[in-house]
């Protein structure tokens, strides 16, 4: 009886505080559409006059590098292989390649319209009012520690404008170089009506690239597919695309140069080792001339042959693995899992030609010999020729301009 009861109770104190609460609503009904009508009125005015954030997007494509055959069946049986685009990622978010754009596009200098107070941007954009522009192709100023500092600029006319700044007032001609000791200054253009005023803000070379790390991204589209999405985030839609095309063509630029300078650096080295290869070749074949016309033209058994052959083979596999390392010693460290995966498949191709050696230890002195001496004349003959093939490359590709 007693648990009846208390349920009962349970049940009139739910109704009552509801319906107490639908009271409250009623009672204050006015004050809650007064305050939603004003949040509501904010994120309105917000979402009308708040500055829109435009993003540029670009896609570019890592190449692989020119002779990384093996690296990439490597790569294959070594799924924690970094791929190539992570290094090439870095470098498009580095100093070099955004220091370049900044210069190029004079982005130490932040030019933009002055409007009323708060709401006059906003207004202006809901009236489809264009503004006016002007394009400055020098900007400093001196006598200033702080990475941040601003002048305005006032129209007089298309080929005329007056700044103010702190404490002077100069007048100034467009494309004509203004200085002083406060500030350098070159307007190129004026395309706005007269009395427009603009603020040029001025920031530090590193202040600027900061900036356009923060707002530059870069993402993979896809694992291991080389091919990079670039976006870059801003106000002026124009502006930004004329950005990410500038760091775009920067960073192709960069690896033009970064592999004319490696390939010139490797034809260098292939004019100076060529002569010694050729020369070492030469001395191979006569030894084994030699060596035949004393033992009276020994020829080699089939099985001779056929261990000559696979030691040559190994050891065109080791030269090339050799060249490779002097590739990829230019973009990673021996501790990298690429460079352990080559040094790895070195060690296997080593061992399988000491048991190459040891089956030539096992045959008659005289075959011994002219193997050994086959041999030198096979590998040799085959450097010669890679190394003869290379420079040829590299020679068609310095011609290319």
């Amino acid at each position: 009886m007693s648990s009846i009861k208390n349920k009962i109770d349970k049940t009139e104190s739910a109704e009552i505080d509801l319906g107490r609460l639908i009271g409250e609503l009623i009672d204050h009904r006015k004050l809650i559409i007064s305050v939603t009508s004003i949040f509501v009125l904010i994120a309105l005015v917000y979402a009308l006059f708040a500055t829109p954030i435009y993003q540029s997007d670009a896609l570019v494509q890592v190449e692989q590098k020119q002779g990384n055959a093996i690296l990439s069946s490597l790569s294959q049986v070594l799924p924690n292989v970094q791929p190539q685009s992570a290094p090439e990622m870095a470098l498009l978010q580095s100093r070099m390649i955004l220091g370049k754009s900044v210069e190029d596009l004079n982005l130490q200098a932040l030019v933009t319209p002055e409007y009323f107070p708060i709401f006059g941007e906003g207004w202006a954009r809901l009236l489809g009012e264009k503004p006016g522009s002007i394009s400055v192709s020098r900007f400093s100023l001196f006598g200033t520690d702080d990475d941040i500092d601003s002048i305005y600029l006032t129209v007089k006319d298309k080929e005329h404008y007056v700044i103010t700044g702190n404490g002077y007032e100069i007048s100034g001609k467009v494309g004509e170089q203004l200085k002083n000791k406060s500030l350098l200054l070159e307007v190129n253009e004026i395309n706005a009506v007269e009395g427009s005023r603009f603020k040029i803000t001025y920031m530090s070379r590193l202040r600027a690239i900061s900036l356009l790390q923060k707002n530059f991204t870069i993402e993979e589209q896809g694992k291991d597919t080389g091919i990079l999405s670039l976006s870059l985030v801003g106000e002026d839609p124009e502006l930004i695309t004329k950005i990410l095309n500038n760091i775009t063509t920067n960073y192709l630029m960069q690896n033009i140069d970064r592999q004319a300078a490696q390939d010139e650096k490797s034809l260098e080295f292939l004019n100076k080792q060529l002569p010694k290869v050729r020369s070492d070749l030469d001395i191979a074949e006569d030894k084994l001339n030699d060596y035949r016309r004393t033992k009276d033209s020994v020829d080699l058994t089939l099985e001779a042959k056929s261990v000559l052959d696979q030691i040559v083979n190994v050891e065109n596999q080791l030269n090339e693995l050799t060249f490779r390392e002097s590739e990829i010693s230019q973009l990673y460290t021996r501790e990298h899992p690429t460079y352990k995966a080559l040094m790895e498949k070195r060690k296997t191709l080593q061992d399988e030609k000491n048991k190459l050696n040891k089956k030539v230890s096992e045959m008659p002195g005289t075959q011994q010999e002219v193997l050994r001496l086959s041999r030198d004349v096979e590998s040799g003959r085959a450097v010669y020729m890679q190394l003869l093939n290379r420079q040829q490359e590299l020679s068609i590709a310095n011609l290319v301009p």
